[in-house]
């Protein structure tokens, strides 16, 4: 038996003879028409939200990829600025191992699931 329940539901009655209208169209029973409906418009609202936060994500993402180009020539700089001796006096010398990890993650490909 399948999994479902028993619903007692008062509509008016415009609403009830078009659901039945487009059972008939659809060839279904009213039962059937009404579920499909719902079913319908919760993937409608699914599909409604995602199109209003695509491009929140994408803005997001541009706004990452800059940040990520910003702190990737900083490590450069500091580098280069290691490599040519001038760190100021008292100045922090970051350790270029850990320059060359930080720019190796930072310069990798995106995951496919931030795309």
């Amino acid at each position: 038996m399948a999994d479902t329940t028993s619903l007692h539901l008062r509509l008016p009655k415009r609403l009830y003879k078009r659901l039945q209208q487009q059972a008939k169209r659809n060839n279904v029973s009213l039962n059937t028409e009404i579920v499909n409906q719902l079913e319908g418009y919760e993937a409608a609202t699914v599909e409604r939200t995602i199109e209003m936060v695509r491009p929140l994500l994408e803005e997001t993402n541009a706004q990452l990829a800059q940040v990520k180009d910003e702190i990737v020539h900083a490590l450069i700089r500091a580098m280069l600025i290691t490599k040519a001796g001038r760190v100021p006096a008292g100045a922090y010398s970051p350790d270029e191992k850990v320059i060359r990890a930080i720019s190796n993650l930072l310069l990798s490909k995106p995951s496919e699931s931030t795309e």
